[in-house]
């Protein structure tokens, strides 16, 4: 790819939602490095010499799994520096022995990129599915019950938080909720950073 930004969404199409095999296949060995890697919750190829022809198969095996995917690009970030591509997606993918309608998930996937020859290069692959959002690409009528066990868990987290600053654990010093905002004492430390210890700013230096 010459410019990633305006052409990744193209490439995108023709991996995973193409109707023809050849344009698939044609996609991969023109994008991706032969040592590509690719990351995804339910399967993994580590980088090898030889593991662009796996990580094709993986892409042929989703197609036969959902013969008809449909796909909408809603974002793309690119750190040119890093060489590091962030694509926001949302899919409606369908098993094909479900007699149900898919339902759209989200993802976002991320790309390490490497240059040759000015050229952009996809060298490592990560897809991350929310877990409602994976659960409803797969089999879309257990999404709501997830999301029920999702809800129940951050009940969980809520109560769990307020006994235990009861007893004392985790409790902070006073009851500022924002940094310099309304009624609050805390102040920003030099260039507007955070005082507190831990806050790593040597990092952003």
């Amino acid at each position: 790819m010459e410019n990633p930004e305006q052409e990744v969404s193209s490439v995108i199409v023709q991996l995973a939602t193409t109707s023809s095999p050849d344009i698939q296949q044609a996609a991969v060995y023109k994008y991706m490095t032969p040592d590509v890697s690719f990351e995804h919750p339910v399967c993994s190829v580590r980088s090898s010499g030889n593991s662009r022809d796996k990580v094709l198969k993986i892409y042929q095996w989703y197609r036969v799994l959902s013969p008809h995917i449909d796909l909408k690009v809603e974002s793309v970030v690119l750190d040119r520096e890093k060489e590091l591509m962030y694509i926001e997606i949302v899919q409606w993918f369908k098993l094909f022995f479900l007699p149900i309608k898919p339902q759209p998930a989200r993802l976002v996937t991320r790309l390490q990129l490497r240059k040759v020859l000015g050229l952009y290069y996809i060298s490592r692959q990560e897809d991350f599915y929310h877990t409602v959002d994976f659960v409803r690409l797969l089999v879309p009528p257990l999404a709501p019950i997830f999301y029920i066990l999702l809800t129940l868990g951050a009940i969980f987290s809520l109560m769990g938080s307020m006994v235990a600053q009861q007893l004392g654990f985790w409790t902070p010093s006073s009851g500022e909720k924002n940094i310099n905002g309304e009624g609050s004492d805390i102040k920003l430390g030099e260039n507007g950073r955070n005082p507190f210890p831990g806050d790593h700013t040597e990092l952003y230096d």
